[in-house]
């Protein structure tokens, strides 16, 4: 009886692990399916190229000015370009709103000004949204039409909510959301694809659950289009890998049908990134701006520029903490190597005793060699650096001491605008600049090669080129200072006044864009060579 809590816990921890191996493979083999679409999407792009080059030759061979057939050749042009491009889309919208006031039909004329809407909320242009939504009379809607301009006015107050992210604006927007999806679902037919996924958008407590919806439409014969929006919708309120598998299905369809509009990807890559997976959620979300960037949609670009270089920072900061743990482990492991040979030395070779110390005599001395000459080149660096140091020094005191000389002077004899406009020509950008100029030359002096062995590990649209031969940039002296053995972020910014997220940017930007990995970029740095001394 009293093995019977042990026995339990057994039983209950072989059961959750057993769990998590059946769930773990299904989300690892979704996920590899996902990759493998990311990486063959251009087979669905082309596809999709040809549909519309196809539609553009069919515009292209009808006359010009006004026709029935002209008009529905755009509109198709509108549909294809709808989910796929921006800029597209918006041409063609605009061309529909010519063809309508060619045509002087109004009612024609408000259906694509909704169409040029819903392109312009499509890229988070909310302004221009509401003005295009002002300039409509729903009078000259008809029903389907009208439940369209319901729909945009919905949709458009949802974006702005989210773009707002305060306590003032945002139940407000999201009030008048909600108004708007009313209007527009009673304008539905009833159980249709529409109705139930306008429905499972109502304000929470309106209705039956989400949930019941949701669930509704993922029985029915959905296009993959359509079941991108719905496992979308349910993955709200599913948590885990079971919310990750329905994000990567939704995913999976927006590559199919070349989708570049959705946020399934986005959603994806912050659902990992809140479950402690960055380096999926930071493939993810590179791939999400990659997505966002190619369509054109400000808000999804704005939404990934904001969480990505989080993700990426704390993916760094972990890499450095497994790093030194892997350190630590390394050190534990070579001390207990060292003490078992020791032990193995005093036993088996006693009488090679003296041959082994001699060995060791010699890597002791080629170790203290190595420090030496470590000491050497941080005495050199020191030793410009303190001349640097005093020289400047001393062209400030004599500087103060002229302006001291000629303020007694001037307070004496002159008046305060005199005294005013000396203490004006003090230019302190130009000392600033002065500063750097000297810390080139000190630094080029020491390091005449550093320009060019920083840029031979750069691509050569990369390389980071002074405008000025014999001098540095402010890139450059980022990463001279850290050659000085200044690795610090806020000692650097202190130093060059910038900011520490500036100097942390151009860190991370330089080492994603050099050849060799990002965690051996800096240690490329450190091993560039001092000039040797001429005597």
């Amino acid at each position: 009886m009293k093995n019977l809590p042990l026995l339990a816990l057994i039983i209950f921890s072989f059961t959750f692990c057993s769990v998590n191996t059946i769930a773990a493979p299904k989300t690892d083999s979704l996920f590899k399916l996902l990759k493998q679409e990311i990486a063959t999407r251009a087979k669905y792009d082309t596809r999709k190229e040809k549909e519309i080059e196809q539609l553009r030759r069919q515009l292209r061979s009808l006359p010009a000015g006004y026709s029935e057939a002209k008009y529905q050749a755009t509109q198709k042009l509108f549909d294809a370009f709808r989910d796929y491009r921006y800029d597209s889309t918006f041409v063609y919208a605009q061309h529909l709103i010519e063809l309508s006031k060619l045509s002087k039909n109004s009612a024609r004329l408000s259906e694509n000004r909704l169409r040029l809407g819903t392109t312009l909320i499509a890229s988070g242009m909310f302004k221009e949204t509401f003005d295009c939504l002002r300039a409509i009379s729903p009078a000259v809607l008809d029903v389907n039409s009208r439940k369209q301009y319901y729909i945009l006015y919905s949709w458009a107050y949802s974006d702005l909510a989210k773009y707002n992210r305060d306590g003032f604006y945002s139940p407000d927007d999201l009030d008048k959301k909600y108004r708007y999806l009313d209007s527009a679902i009673s304008l539905t037919t009833p159980g249709t694809f529409e109705q139930l996924i306008l429905q499972a958008q109502q304000k929470p407590g309106k209705g039956p659950d989400p949930l019941v919806y949701y669930l509704t439409l993922m029985k029915r014969r959905l296009s993959a289009h359509e079941e991108a929006m719905v496992v979308t919708g349910l993955s709200r309120y599913r948590d885990g890998d079971e919310k990750t598998l329905l994000l990567a299905k939704a995913a999976i369809n927006d590559i199919r049908t070349s989708t570049y509009r959705a946020q399934a990807m986005l959603s994806l890559g912050t659902a990992l990134y809140e479950q402690g997976n960055l380096e999926e959620a930071f493939y993810f979300l590179q791939q999400a701006s990659a997505q966002a960037n190619r369509y054109g949609s400000r808000l999804n670009q704005n939404e990934v520029a904001r969480i990505l270089p989080i993700v990426a920072a704390k993916r760094v900061l972990i890499e450095q903490q497994e790093r030194e743990r892997f350190l630590i482990y390394l050190i534990s492991a070579i001390i207990i190597a060292v003490i078992i040979g020791l032990v193995c030395f005093i036993i088996i070779f006693q009488l090679k005793k003296v041959r082994r110390a001699e060995q060791i005599i010699k890597e002791n001395n080629k170790a203290l060699e190595k420090i030496n000459r470590q000491l050497w080149e941080e005495g050199r660096i020191k030793e410009e650096y303190i001349g640097f140091f005093f020289s400047e020094l001393s062209r400030f005191i004599l500087k103060t001491d002229k302006l001291k000389n000629s303020l007694h002077k001037k307070i004496k004899t002159a008046t305060p605008e005199d005294v005013l406009r000396l203490v004006d020509n003090i230019d302190i950008a130009a000392e600033r600049r002065q500063l750097f100029r000297t810390f080139d030359n000190v630094f080029l002096k020491l390091f005449p090669d550093f320009p060019a062995a920083f840029n031979a590990l750069l691509r050569e649209e990369d390389q980071i080129k002074p405008k000025t031969p014999g001098t540095l940039n402010s890139h450059l002296r980022i990463f001279a200072l850290m050659r000085l053995g200044i690795s610090s972020n806020e000692m650097i910014a202190a130093i060059l006044e910038y900011t520490v997220s500036t100097v942390y940017t151009y860190r991370f930007r330089t080492k994603s864009k050099a050849l060799v990995p990002a965690d051996e970029f800096e240690q490329r740095i450190m091993n560039i060579q001092l000039a040797p001394v001429t005597p």
